[in-house]
C-alpha cells in the first residue's frame, strides 16, 4: 500500500492525476468511481485538467441507492453525471440495479476488467455500500444499508429517515479484482477508520481492511485524516 499524504487540495490533485494517467495509457479502459463529499473534489479537479481521453472510457458507478426515480438529484448516478461524467464527455456508463446485479459483474469482465477503481470510504470503514461484517468474496448485489451509514446520508436526504433501506453495490471481490485502487479521505473524523485501515487486522468488520491485500493501492490523505497513522 503507498500512502500520500498532502491538503486536500494538492491530495484531490494528486488522484485527478492518476485517474488521468490511466485513461492516457489505457485508453477506452473500464474505471469505477464512487460518488461522495470526497471524491467531489477529485473529480472537479479531473474536469478542469480537459483529458480527451476520459471520454473513451467506460465508467462503472460503484453502488447505488434502490427505490429512487432515474434523475432523482440525489441518486450517485446523477451525482457523478453532474460532475465528472458530463464534464469529461463519458457516454458508456454503467450503473447497478437491482434487476440487474448479477450480470454487472460480467459486464465488468466482458471490458477486460477494471483499470481503476477510485473510492471514499464510511467512518463504519464501508467502501462502496459493503457494510461491515459483508464477506470479503462478495460481488455486487443488493444490501441492506446500516444506521451509521443512512446517518452519513442523511443531510443529502433531509434526515436519515429518508434515505433508502438498501442500495446495490459492486462486492469486495469485485472492487479487489480492479488492477489499481486509489482511495481518497478528508478530514479528522476519518481518522480513526483509516488507523484500522493501515493498523489493523485484516476483517470483514472493517470492509476498506480487504485493501491491505491490494497490490496496486493507493492511500490518498489529508493531513487531518492521516493524523493517526503519523
Amino acid at each position: 500500500m503507498k500512502i500520500i499524504i498532502n491538503s486536500a487540495d494538492k491530495i484531490s490533485e494528486i488522484a485527478a492525476t492518476m485517474i488521468a494517467d490511466h485513461a492516457k495509457a489505457h485508453p477506452g479502459c473500464a474505471m469505477a468511481f464512487a460518488a461522495g463529499r470526497t471524491t467531489k473534489r477529485v473529480y472537479q479537479a479531473l474536469a478542469a485538467m480537459n483529458v480527451k481521453e476520459l471520454a473513451g472510457c467506460k465508467a462503472f458507478t460503484v453502488c447505488e441507492f434502490e427505490g429512487l426515480e432515474e434523475g432523482d438529484k440525489r441518486s450517485c448516478a446523477y451525482r457523478l453525471n453532474d460532475e465528472l461524467y458530463s464534464k469529461v464527455g463519458i457516454t458508456n456508463i454503467f450503473t447497478p440495479t437491482a434487476d440487474d446485479a448479477d450480470k454487472f459483474d460480467a459486464e465488468i469482465e466482458s471490458c477486460g476488467g477494471l483499470e481503476l477503481a477510485v473510492l471514499g470510504i464510511g467512518t463504519n470503514g464501508h467502501i462502496g455500500f459493503n457494510e461491515p461484517a459483508t464477506p470479503y468474496d462478495s460481488y455486487t448485489r443488493s444490501v441492506l444499508l446500516t444506521d451509521k451509514t443512512k446517518q452519513m446520508n442523511a443531510k443529502l436526504f433531509g434526515g436519515a429517515e429518508n434515505v433508502p433501506d438498501k442500495a446495490v453495490t459492486m462486492g469486495l471481490k469485485t472492487i479487489c479484482e480492479a488492477k489499481n485502487v486509489i482511495l481518497v479521505a478528508f478530514g479528522s473524523e476519518k481518522a480513526e477508520i483509516i488507523h484500522q485501515l493501515v493498523y489493523g487486522k485484516t476483517t470483514t468488520y472493517v470492509p476498506a481492511a480487504m485493501l491491505q491485500m491490494h497490490m496496486n493501492m493507493t492511500l490518498l490523505l489529508d493531513e487531518e485524516a492521516a493524523e493517526k497513522i503519523k
